[in-house]
């Protein structure tokens, strides 16, 4: 995809745009998703202008103006995108997003990486293998698919009742586990851990998604389903109140092979109490999500989006508190996908030192 064209266009039509933009942005459904529109405005200064033997011409800057794709309506990334798209606009006046409710890290890894729509969320393990054209993506390649920075990391693996006799990943063989819907994120990361543990092929797979398998967990309709969000998960921990419910152990052995063969997982420990039924501490894994853009999207765009995140994070974390999450003090850990050269600049003006594999392939040469 080429990079977007600007056209220079009056300031009265500029504002007409962006008004019509956050209409647009309000009521349209999610179903569709517009592309980014790029105009330029020219900036009018105080003083007027004089008649002088050369003139020099007036300066301009890109006004942008784009939906943003998230998750369901009571997800996690339509929340975050809400909180920081609502910052980076108060601090840009010439970049207005609006978030809406979208497909989650598959759908909006297509939709960025065809370069439909200029940023969105996914996790790490879902971009890297559509940039990668694995799994999900088998076929499909997104090779303009690149990260901007870190959001919350999930955390990964599998919740059963209570009073279940499953307390590690090797007692989910014989049982009925709803691993998530054919294609999700939550399918293909349940399905990496079953396979590590050597019991893929011997639990009775249930290709449901959550909140209905968490609804079946407690109507003993499945015996465990993946856990692949925050936690606590507010509308999980809700239904654990009259279901108690515990995350089963993710024993080191698992973790460390899934982590050798893909840089994106981590080990992690949720602390008991974390759900109620929760008694004890549990080793499983967690995976960040992270904010991708394509690689043509602008890069002072990009450049202005993170870094308005980043350094006004205090006013974004009022909004989606479990934003408190976030690893500050290793932004880049995790992400498994070249930076976007917007990005790149960011962070090396940050000092964050970037992995070679990091580099965007623009800046290779």
């Amino acid at each position: 995809m080429s990079a977007p064209k600007f056209t220079t266009i009056s300031i009265v039509t500029s504002v007409v745009l962006l008004i019509i933009g956050i209409v647009i942005g309000y009521f349209v459904g999610a179903s569709t998703v517009a592309p980014v529109t790029i105009t330029k405005t020219v900036m009018v200064t105080a003083s007027p202008p004089t008649t002088t033997a050369t003139t020099t011409p007036p300066s301009t800057t890109a006004v942008y103006s784009f939906k943003m794709p998230t998750g369901s309506p009571t997800g996690t990334y339509y929340i975050a995108a809400q909180a920081i798209a609502a910052i980076v606009s108060k601090y840009n006046p010439n970049i207005v997003i609006v978030a809406i409710p979208g497909g989650g890290s598959v759908s909006n890894s297509r939709v960025v990486g065809k370069g439909e729509v200029p940023i969105s969320f996914a996790t790490s393990m879902v971009a890297y293998f559509a940039y990668n054209g694995k799994l999900m993506f088998k076929g499909e390649p997104y090779p303009d698919l690149r990260a901007v920075g870190p959001i919350h990391p999930l955390i990964v693996g599998f919740i059963a009742r209570a009073d279940s006799d499953i307390k590690t990943i090797y007692d989910l063989a014989g049982k009925r586990v709803a691993i998530g819907e054919p294609g999700s994120g939550d399918a293909v990361v349940a399905e990496l851990m079953l396979k590590a543990a050597g019991v893929w092929d011997k639990v009775i797979k249930v290709h449901v998604g959550d909140p209905e398998s968490w609804d079946m967990l407690k109507t003993g309709q499945v015996d465990a389903c993946v856990h692949h969000t925050i936690a606590p998960n507010p509308h999980l921990y809700q239904r654990s109140l009259t279901t108690p419910l515990t995350l089963i152990e993710i024993p080191d052995e698992v973790a460390e092979k899934l982590i050798k063969e893909y840089g994106f997982f981590a080990k992690a420990i949720v602390k008991k109490d974390t759900y109620n039924g929760m008694d004890r501490n549990v080793k499983v894994l967690k995976i960040p999500s992270i904010i991708i853009a394509n690689a043509n999207a602008p890069q002072d765009l990009v450049y202005n989006f993170i870094k308005t995140y980043w350094e006004h994070f205090d006013e974004v974390v009022k909004m989606a508190k479990f934003l408190t999450a976030v690893d500050r003090e290793n932004p880049l850990a995790g992400i498994a996908i070249p930076l976007h050269p917007g990005a790149y600049k960011y962070w090396t003006e940050r000092g964050i030192k970037i992995p070679p594999q990091l580099v965007p392939p623009e800046l290779k040469g």
